[in-house]
């Protein structure tokens, strides 16, 4: 069977719109997330400012013809799609996302035909840059982003696709804000995922783009390869998870049970800082013997992503393996679930190979992949 290696990545995050820039701020302890204060119920979230996307986008295509959700893509693409020499031929585009265009369903809003449904949405990025093959949609809650990159890399492994783009996006939108809010779910402080004294999300925005090949990048760079990736569903509930992990416990062991060796060095936890989810996470390592290996959320840096959180995160774990640096779990103090888990509290240069990712979302969706540095 072929390999699915990632041969080219890129972040547009509040951090950064690169990789590197985003992971150095980071490491620096800075985060995007800021409190907004004006509104009549406050919040805090992390949003890409404006006027430096628009400078940005610029340099390849006037704004004015696209939506800010298509620049923020398009421009992460842009740079990813660097890895692969031209012609751009033979290329499967995943597009991940939880609400798309939302924006422009707001009131007034001078409405592009239908970009705001998903599927002309993903032909719009597709046609950018003259791939000819139809696009697909990932639009399944907050596993949208993770679960494309695990359809991607089995595509690349099947031999039905020989190089595969993977792109999420979501944007911070009043719709979002104010689901959340009814569910009890969002935090005016900034988040504490796994801490004892947790009170919901953040919501953020982002765009991530990682590209799949089935021969190794041709540079000198560190080889990495999506091995096993698994997706189940607990069924229990429209919104909360199963309390005792069942449907991530079981994408965890599957990827286990697959891999000759399942050394995994760190975890990059879906880490929502709710209650719920935390706890559950907490259940599922820990019935799965993790519950001593380094664990991160990436939260309280960019706050939620929804369907474009996990390839952000992804490929943050990537870059933090690349340099063997365990980044700290920013805003947890003191545990906070019943199962013990090794949240990662400071930085630490150590030798790495391996790590699993995991998301979990609304109507009982889990996802896990582990990622090796060969």
């Amino acid at each position: 069977m072929k390999k699915a290696y990632i041969i080219g990545h890129n972040v547009v995050s509040p951090l950064g719109f690169s990789t590197e820039e985003t992971v150095d701020r980071i490491l620096e302890g800075q985060t995007g997330l800021k409190r907004d204060t004006a509104s009549a119920e406050p919040s805090c979230t992390a949003r890409i400012d404006d006027a430096r996307l628009r400078e940005a986008f610029a340099a390849i295509a006037d704004p004015a013809d696209f939506t800010r959700l298509e620049m923020m893509c398009l421009l992460s693409m842009s740079t990813a799609l660097r890895s692969i020499p031209e012609p751009l031929t033979d290329i499967q585009l995943i597009v991940c996302s939880t609400k798309g265009n939302i924006d422009w369903l707001g009131a007034g809003a001078d409405r592009p035909d239908d970009s705001v449904r998903l599927g002309v949405f993903a032909r719009r990025l597709a046609g950018f840059f003259g791939f000819t093959q139809e696009p697909l949609v990932v639009s399944n809650a907050c596993i949208s982003g993770l679960q494309g990159l695990i359809i991607g890399a089995r595509r690349i492994r099947a031999g039905r696709s020989r190089r595969v783009v993977v792109v999420g996006g979501d944007l911070v939108s009043a719709f979002a804000l104010a689901g959340f809010r009814s569910f009890g779910a969002l935090s005016d402080e900034f988040c504490r995922p796994f801490d004892a004294d947790r009170k919901g999300i953040n919501l953020g925005e982002a765009a991530a783009t990682v590209v799949l090949a089935d021969e190794p990048p041709t540079n000198e760079t560190p080889r990495f390869v999506c091995e096993s990736g698994f997706v189940t569903n607990d069924a229990t509930h429209i919104s909360a998870p199963s309390r005792q992990g069942e449907g991530l416990y079981q994408a965890i062991r599957r990827v286990q049970q697959s891999e000759p060796e399942p050394t995994i060095d760190f975890i990059c936890a879906h880490g929502t800082a709710t209650v719920y989810n935390d706890e559950m996470e907490a259940q599922a390592f820990y019935r799965s013997g993790l519950d001593q290996t380094p664990l991160l959320s990436l939260k309280g840096y960019f706050g939620h992503t929804l369907g474009a959180s996990g390839l952000l995160e992804t490929i943050v774990s990537l870059e933090a393996l690349r340099r063997n640096r365990l980044i700290p779990s920013r805003g947890f103090g003191q545990e906070g679930t019943t199962r013990p888990v090794a949240v990662v509290r400071e930085p630490e240069q150590r030798p790495m190979r391996s790590f699993l990712k995991t998301s979990s979302g609304f109507g009982g969706c889990n996802a896990a992949l582990l990622v090796r540095q060969l």
